[in-house]
């Protein structure tokens, strides 16, 4: 998967239910990064939308330690250099994403609390 695999048309209501959610916590800015939405906090990105998924920068040890169908640990080809240690979760539809949701909120309090 290379980042510029992100398709506006394809994630258009994806992109829109996701920001709807995210952007209802306090403190939340987004902004385009390697051609992917890309949503921080604290100025720091917590979460990416790539096409039929989500790339989330933080992650608890024990959620990463379970079992799934997610790529876990495997950097990313962004063309320039790799993202190393991002966990790539699917997301196709809004059932996915409602399932997701809570770790994309704790990514993002994990990047809040960091100096």
């Amino acid at each position: 998967m290379t980042m510029k695999n992100y398709s506006e048309k394809e994630m258009k209501e994806l992109k829109s239910a996701f920001e709807k959610r995210v952007f209802s916590w306090p403190n939340i800015t987004h902004k385009k990064t390697f051609g992917c939405p890309s949503y921080q906090t604290n100025g720091k990105t917590f979460a990416i939308l790539v096409t039929k998924g989500i790339l989330i920068s933080k992650i608890d040890q024990a959620i990463k330690d379970s079992p799934s169908d997610q790529n876990q640990d495997s950097a990313i080809p962004t063309g320039k250099r790799n993202i190393e240690h991002w966990v790539r979760l699917p997301m196709k539809d809004e059932a996915e994403m409602d399932n997701i949701m809570p770790i994309v909120k704790r990514s993002s309090e994990i990047v809040q609390q960091e100096e």
